[in-house]
């Protein structure tokens, strides 16, 4: 049995991105982490420390956010790290995708521009 633990497009005001005004000025990102673990038929499902805590991921998310950087390719591995190492010894997949909205450039209003890490 597969149990997927995912924090869904949770909105961040940060400041990445590879000019100036981007540090500056900041925008709006959106943060996906998706966690899948195998479990056993009858494993109990009542303990958080049993489980992937989606407040953690949230925590970490929330933290790393909070640091400039000038490529988001270089946040989401930050995430995907530290999730991955609070997730020591547990057989799991880890997926972090983060999109950009309204990214500086020659882009249209509305457009946004996503990455995405998986382990």
């Amino acid at each position: 049995m597969k149990l997927t633990t995912a924090l869904e497009n949770v909105k961040f005001y940060a400041y990445h991105g590879m000019y100036d005004f981007e540090q500056q000025q900041g925008g709006e990102f959106l943060v996906t982490i998706i966690v899948d673990e195998d479990i056993a038929d009858n494993a109990p499902l009542n303990s958080i420390e049993k489980l992937v805590n989606y407040e953690e991921l949230f925590k970490i998310a929330t933290e790393e956010m909070e640091v400039k950087r000038h490529f988001i390719e270089d946040v989401a591995r930050s995430i995907l790290q530290r999730v991955a190492h609070g997730l020591m010894g547990k057989q799991v997949e880890i997926s972090v995708k983060i999109t950009k909205l309204n990214p500086a450039g020659k882009f249209t209003p509305g457009s946004s521009a996503s990455v995405t890490l998986k382990i």
